[in-house]
């Protein structure tokens, strides 16, 4: 080895004379078998005439060419290399009659000081479900499945959908008005989604009545131009709608929970339930990614650079991949309308992907210690699962992920990085936080 820095290996070296002249024969005659050269049958033109026509050097290249993987695969096992990157190659010396020297430089998995996982202390809040979140819940599945009825003869209500036809009017700096429109949208005014002063115009109304409101544009507004502008807009109702809540059936609560369900209480009690679930399986989750940022955090590594600018490239294509299929605009048009520079989306882009190479690093290394692996029953059960999501057969999907490296890596990474993080829960300590009404009684 002639020196190492951080993460970049570089070896020396030395192919024998007598192996070197070998594949400079092969390659002299596979190049003769492929070219066509006048005065002579193809693969029988002389050396001397090749090495005239495509220079010695390139044939040397060649005959290099064909030694180098095997020396790569020696030393990788070897020296146990962990390979981030293809390995440079240097040539120091190549002549024939004499040893090929050749510089290789490979860039490898850095050293990673992991701190002790029995010192991470993290929280996991407790799951408590309230009276007033059930009720809540309860109300949002109703108007889910609640139908919309037209309705005539008395003024609009806040918990009324309302169709109308509006005209934006901005006024410009020497005082003309700008009108734009007629346009229409449907309003449910129940939503906090609806602006207030909206809301306001428009409560007491009756189809076929008129309505203005005036309205600053907030920072948040697609039209950068037209942020801290007032906007009026000349509103005409065309039509109420009111929305008519199911009937709180033991049909319905089979139709919402997919099971028998015979009384309002028991609904309600499933309901509970089931919020529950979701709030551990939050509460476990969140503190799985606080264990991960935790021991990220505190690990010793340098991030290579490699690593990083891959990760922002694939980063950035998929970005650009989104905007496109979203907006159907190109990244530099979707930038210059959210107001981004173009330095600060990199520069944002860059903590990122460098925040996201670490942690893979660093669970790739706890992995290692943990001696975690993906098995033949782990894969099985993540089959059984997704053909259970996607209500497909588990041998075609099987089928169809086998034909797919990719996706198959997907799904391999996916099963090692859920029992890594398993792993380190069990590790870390994890104290159970209070539940909110507790904290208050306390506090209290």
């Amino acid at each position: 080895m002639l020196s190492q820095e951080k993460n970049v290996l570089s070896i020396k070296v030395e192919f024998e004379p007598g192996e070197f002249a070998k594949n400079v024969d092969k390659a002299v005659k596979e190049l003769a078998s492929k070219v066509n050269v006048p005065g002579f049958r193809k693969g029988h033109a002389p050396r001397k005439i090749l090495e005239m026509r495509f220079g010695r050097q390139a044939i040397f290249a060649e005959a290099l060419e064909a030694m180098l993987p095997d020396a790569i695969e020696e030393i990788v096992k070897e020296y146990e290399l962990d390979l981030i990157d293809e390995p440079s190659v240097k040539i120091e010396k190549m002549e024939e009659g004499s040893p090929v020297e050749v510089v290789l430089t490979f860039e490898v998995t850095p050293e990673i000081t992991l701190p002790q996982l029995e010192d991470i202390s993290v929280e996991r809040a407790v799951a408590d479900v309230s009276d007033e979140t059930v009720e809540g819940t309860v109300q949002e599945i109703l108007r889910q499945n609640s139908t919309l009825v037209p309705v005539e003869g008395r003024p609009v209500s806040g918990t009324d959908t309302v169709a109308i036809e509006y005209f934006t009017i901005l006024s410009g700096e020497n005082g003309e008005e700008e009108r734009h429109g007629p346009d229409t949208t449907t309003l449910d005014l129940s939503q906090s989604s609806v602006r207030a002063e909206i809301r306001d115009a428009l409560l007491g109304k009756e189809a076929g009545s008129r309505a203005e409101a005036e309205v600053m544009v907030e920072e948040d507004y697609p039209e950068k131009n037209l942020v801290g502008k007032t906007l009026r807009y000349d509103m005409t109702v065309t039509e109420v709608k009111e929305r008519v809540l199911p009937e709180l059936t033991p049909e319905f609560f089979e139709k919402i929970l997919q099971r028998e369900c015979a009384s309002e209480e028991e609904f309600r009690e499933e309901v509970r339930k089931r919020i529950h679930e979701k709030m551990q399986a939050e509460n476990q989750s969140r503190a799985e990614y606080d264990a991960v940022e935790l021991i990220s955090g505190k690990a010793g590594l340098d991030v290579p650079e490699t690593l990083i600018s891959r990760q922002v490239e694939a980063m950035k294509k998929e970005d650009e991949e989104r905007i496109q299929r979203n907006r159907n605009i190109s990244m530099e048009e979707y930038l210059q309308e959210t107001g981004t520079a173009k330095e600060q989306y990199e520069e944002e882009i860059r903590k990122q992907a460098e925040t996201i190479v670490r942690r893979s690093l660093v669970l790739d290394r706890i992995a290692e210690d943990l001696k975690v692996s993906v098995e033949k029953e782990d894969f099985e059960a993540e089959m059984a699962t997704m053909a259970s999501t996607y209500k497909i057969d588990a041998d075609r999907l099987v089928n169809s992920l086998f034909k797919d490296e990719k996706r198959l890596m997907e799904v391999a990474n996916r099963i090692k990085y859920r029992k890594t993080v398993k792993a380190i829960m069990e590790a870390v300590r994890v104290t159970d936080g209070a539940a909110p009404e507790a904290e208050e009684e306390q506090n209290g």
